[in-house]
């Protein structure tokens, strides 16, 4: 049997069979106009590259074969740039059953949250049950959950951008949910309309529902590495709310109630302003109170990633990180530390 290596042990010029997930291929031209497909595979820790030439062996199979999302059994020469790694193909071809005894093993092949993303959903089920007392607005969010649980539980929280792994959606969800709880036990003794328990049966609901609509926007067909059409055209903002407004009037929820149209905006503006996508801004208490916890979810996961870049033993960050600016990050621990 021949040797089988894990993609993310690869060293500088070792030839090498592995399995990696083909995360994406787009077509490019050089300056010359000479065409060229450009991939992305990776496995659970690594990402790497490779190039596909128009002429090459591989080209029609790459154009009409190779599919993003599916996973390959890969024989090639792995390389290290200054670009990040890259791999020469020489074989490529889909998994095949008798490969699971070679040790493939899809979670091994795409990156996963460590969380267990059940406990998170469960978590979140028994908040609801504390916390929303209006029945209707407790059977909407514990419908939608409840009828997607599979797909809620192994869902990115996006493409390219914070929690992209499997399990990241849950992730995100429940940092964002105790950010608004923190938010709302702090200051509701501050403002009277913080007290209004329709207020915070709301934020807890948004918390829970404000990305919604990425279980329509990901790709489940190709292991949700890329959007889908309604995605592209449409967007997870009014995805997330049109399945709200779905649910509800599948429960016999007046779809005219308030607090459903206070949920709603809070769906839609959650990122905002229209620079990042919202159709409206926040403009109640709870679809702020979303829109600042999201924003603190999502940049402490960027500022963590930004911090892990590039470990040379450099205390700065370089300003190509997405904030655009050097952050110093200290001394490293080693890995070899245990954190007490």
């Amino acid at each position: 049997m021949i040797q089988v290596d894990r993609l993310a042990e690869l060293q500088h010029g070792q030839d090498a069979d592995f399995f990696a997930q083909l995360f994406q291929k787009d077509r490019r031209l050089t300056r010359q106009g000479r065409p060229f497909y450009l991939l992305e595979f990776r496995d659970r820790t690594r990402n790497i590259a490779a190039t596909i030439w128009e002429g090459s062996p591989h080209e029609v199979a790459c154009r009409d074969q190779w599919t993003v999302g599916h996973f390959y059994k890969i024989r090639g020469t792995f390389q290290e740039t200054i670009h990040g790694g890259k791999v020469e193909i020489k074989r490529l071809r889909p998994v095949e059953q008798s490969d699971h005894e070679s040790g493939f093993d899809p979670a091994t092949c795409q990156p996963s949250s460590e969380a267990d993303t059940q406990e998170l959903f469960d978590y979140l089920l028994d908040l609801v049950d504390q916390e929303i007392a209006t029945p209707e607005l407790h059977s909407l969010v514990t419908a939608i959950f409840e009828n997607h649980r599979q797909r809620i539980e192994a869902l990115p929280g996006a493409l390219h951008h914070h929690h992209a792994y499997a399990g990241g959606f849950l992730e995100h969800v429940y940092s964002v949910t105790q950010n608004v709880l923190y938010l709302l036990n702090t200051y509701r003794g501050q403002h009277p309309s913080l007290r209004d328990p329709i207020t915070r049966q709301l934020t807890i609901a948004g918390a829970m529902l404000h990305d919604i609509g990425k279980l329509l926007e990901l790709d489940e067909e190709v292991a949700n590495t890329a959007y889908t059409s309604p995605g592209e055209l449409i967007g997870h903002l009014i995805l997330g709310r049109d399945l709200v407004r779905d649910t509800a009037r599948e429960l016999g929820i007046d779809l005219n109630a308030d607090w459903l149209l206070r949920l709603e905006h809070l769906v839609v503006s959650h990122q905002g302003t229209a620079a990042n996508g919202s159709p409206k801004p926040p403009m109640t208490w709870e679809a702020n109170l979303i829109y600042w916890a999201d924003e603190l979810d999502g940049n402490i996961f960027r500022l963590a990633k930004a911090c892990q870049q590039q470990d040379d033993g450099d205390p700065f960050v370089p300003k190509s990180n997405p904030f655009g600016r050097r952050v110093y990050r200290g001394d490293l621990p080693s890995q070899s530390e245990n954190p007490s």
